[in-house]
């Protein structure tokens, strides 16, 4: 795949009036008009799934959740019939347009002022493009299946799960199971052939393909970077090489195209949101960013990093307001001149994911922040330097990128979006910042630094109200120590705390009485068995009016 270098543009919002070679044109209509559709009847336009989803998280459906206008497109052909709809935008009321009139935006110009915004070209033609019907999307319906251990042989693997703490929400029992997520990449050729995602077409774990830059070509004969990608979440090949969420359900879906790099590709990605939401899924994986172009009039600066400018951040923030999450790579550009994140991992709510190795030790070439507006960016980090992945080829290799950090990084929000089915996406970004290395200590180069998943998880058992905080070094026990935190409290109070092996099923509980401030408790802890190569520590914590609840790992 062609290399993403990651810079800034300024998006055009007025029309030339000048002839354009023919291409691919982005239109913004002034005004919406939702036909037959009405915000009272969803099922018309949106999913069981995605309805279901609004119920749950009362998330309102609006007016931008209606399919664009058919009779705004008419419009336009009626005032080119020679162009050809591509791709509409409900979110942001507008449509991809192809046209070899060279005239295109002049006519546009002269006949749309009353409801057209602004028109713009995204892709300039080489030569006249050919629409063939033939159309590759796919949908499985068949009923998805999961047959897969909670103690895995990760082989190569092993240490990209351990820095985040993967391993233990998979130890728990959470390896995505019942979670849609859709990866948005730039093709994923062999990948319906090769060892590593076998078992996932056989329990009918692949919802859906579609290839919106080329409808006609299968995004399985077309480039290899999303193969790779995708490996980092999925991959089933115990001892060889698993992924980060080895039980979800996926959408793979090709933004990208590999042939150049224009604007349109973000009008792509825009699609594939708008695609996802439709279907009801849960998490957006993309490793792509969007700064340089080959048309060189679009530029971006660093002040446009604001989450505002580029129409994919714009709508990656709308993703997440209608339920999803979405995880970006923040980019390889950390040894270049530019050596910023890029769009849409600026964007307000989007996880930017920058790369470190096995170690720790942040990769030279992952993209720093902050925004251009102040905000902490990369939001977290994972493996992204000599990571494992699967090829296209059939081998398991190392790579280099965001592009792997960032989907190791999404396979783990699966799983704790399946251990916490009902809180809000934001409420799981909040954490997973919350439980990054650097979290009060953010810097330039890893943000929030490495996220630990176990500790996210045990955030996300707390009550919303509390009296009492609590401080953990490390959420993981060794056999050679105590269970040993810090309960910090405003007055002098008492609090029975009682916890459990779950090797054993024995209950130790015992009081504590606490003074104003910052006081340390140790626990004993019996030897773990040698038969035992782990076990969980239940804590709970009541302090008379709330009871805390945590889960610790033990080794």
């Amino acid at each position: 795949m062609k290399k993403i270098i990651f810079t800034t543009i300024l998006l055009l919002l007025t029309i030339t009036l000048f002839p354009q070679p023919s291409g691919k044109y982005w239109v913004q209509f002034s005004f919406r008009d939702a036909g037959n559709y009405s915000i009272d009847k969803p099922e018309e336009f949106l999913s069981p799934t995605a309805i279901e989803k609004r119920k749950k998280f009362n998330i309102s459906i609006t007016e931008n959740d209606i399919p664009v206008s058919k009779k705004l497109i008419e419009m336009i052909k009626n005032i080119d019939s020679t162009a050809v709809l591509l791709t509409t935008s409900k979110w942001l009321n507008g449509a991809t347009f192809y046209s070899e009139n060279p005239d295109f935006m002049i006519l546009l110009k002269e006949n749309g002022d009353d409801f057209i915004n602004y028109v713009e070209q995204t892709y300039i033609s080489s030569k006249p493009e050919s629409f063939v019907q033939k159309n590759t999307l796919f949908f499985n319906d068949a009923d998805p299946k999961v047959d897969i251990p909670n103690d895995l042989d990760y082989g190569f693997g092993t240490k990209q799960m351990r820095i985040n703490n993967a391993h233990w929400l998979h130890r728990l029992g959470y390896k995505g199971e019942g979670v849609l997520l859709q990866l948005n990449d730039g093709g994923f050729q062999n990948a319906d052939r090769i060892r590593h995602f076998q078992q996932h077409f056989a329990d009918n774990r692949v919802r859906g393909v579609r290839n919106i830059v080329q409808p006609s070509i299968s995004t399985f004969q077309n480039g290899n970077h999303g193969t790779k990608v995708w490996s980092c979440i999925a991959a089933y090949i115990p001892g060889e090489l698993i992924g980060s969420a080895p039980a979800c359900s996926f959408y793979l879906v090709q933004t990208e195209d590999n042939r150049t790099e224009y604007v349109i590709e973000e009008d792509n990605w825009v699609v594939a949101l708008e695609f996802a939401d439709s279907l009801g899924v849960d998490i957006i994986n993309s490793s792509l960013g969007y700064t340089t172009f080959d048309d060189t009039t679009y530029y971006r600066g660093y002040s446009s990093l604001d989450g505002k400018t580029s129409r994919a951040s714009l709508a990656a923030d709308i993703a997440v307001s209608k339920g999803m999450i979405v995880v970006n790579s923040a980019g390889n550009s950390g040894i270049r001149k530019w050596r910023y994140i890029g769009c849409p991992a600026e964007a307000t709510h989007v996880l930017a994911i920058g790369a470190v190795d096995s170690l720790g030790n942040k990769a030279p070439f992952s993209s720093f922040g902050p925004t251009y507006d102040g905000r902490v960016k990369p939001d977290g980090a994972a493996v992204g330097w000599q990571t494992y992945v699967g090829k296209e080829s059939d081998s398991t290799v190392r790579g280099n990128g965001t592009s792997y950090s960032a989907p190791l990084f999404a396979g783990m929000i699966a799983c704790l979006r399946q251990a916490f089915p009902n809180k809000t996406s934001f409420e799981i970004i909040d954490v997973v910042r919350r439980s990054g290395s650097q979290y009060t200590a953010p810097d330039s180069a890893l943000g929030y630094g490495i996220t630990d998943f176990l500790k996210a998880y045990n955030l996300l058992l707390e009550p919303e109200n509390k009296s009492l905080n609590f401080i953990f070094d490390t959420f993981v026990v060794t056999n050679k120590n105590n269970v040993s935190f810090i309960i910090e409290t405003k007055d002098n109070t008492s609090v029975s705390i009682s916890y459990a092996s779950r090797e054993n099923g024995k209950t130790i509980s015992k009081d504590f009485s606490l003074k104003a401030g910052k006081n340390k408790i140790s626990l004993p802890v019996a030897k773990l068995p040698k038969k035992r190569k782990y076990d969980f520590i239940d804590l709970k914590i009541f302090d008379g009016t709330t009871e805390y609840q945590y889960v610790l790992g033990r080794e």
